[in-house]
């Protein structure tokens, strides 16, 4: 699936996206429970069926606040940076989807923020299976790394 940069740049402009927003436990953290998860996954893969643009949020229950966003999108950045979206790509030209898993939290890293890969849409689409299974593998992976950086603070 591709989407001309103008056009997706648009859409979120204007919030043309759904965003399906989840809100996991610190019970669910503690049994490393991502059951809750199995819907907005049907819910983003519909969207995507339907050419849309489309993001999911999961809120953390850390004393720092914490979010991992899987995000479908034409660049590795989150759709509140629309503006270097802009600056970074070319107008007219046709940019695969791919979702990036997005975990934000003051005390991650320096910036506060990483970017991973995790898929291009079509491949989700596809075989939605594997690739769910590696999305949760990664934000279980990030769950620990804010459990560790609530521990250690980021200086400054």
């Amino acid at each position: 699936m591709e989407m001309q940069s103008q056009e997706f740049i648009a859409a979120i402009r204007a919030e043309e996206y759904t965003t399906t927003a989840i809100k996991l436990t610190a019970n669910d953290i503690k049994k490393a429970d991502l059951k809750k998860l199995a819907a907005v996954y049907t819910e983003l893969q519909t969207q995507l069926t339907a050419k849309k643009i489309a993001q999911i949020k999961i809120e953390l229950p850390f004393e720092t606040p914490a979010t991992i966003e899987l995000q479908a999108g034409i660049i590795n950045l989150p759709y509140e940076l629309v503006d270097k979206i802009a600056l970074l790509t070319t107008a007219e030209e046709q940019y695969p989807l791919n979702l990036y898993l997005i975990t934000t939290a003051e005390n991650l890293n320096a910036s506060g923020m990483r970017i991973d890969k995790m898929s291009s849409v079509a491949a989700f689409l596809q075989a939605p299976a594997p690739t769910i299974e590696q999305i949760d593998a990664a934000i279980s992976e990030k769950i620990t790394e804010l459990q560790a950086a609530a521990d250690t603070p980021v200086e400054k």
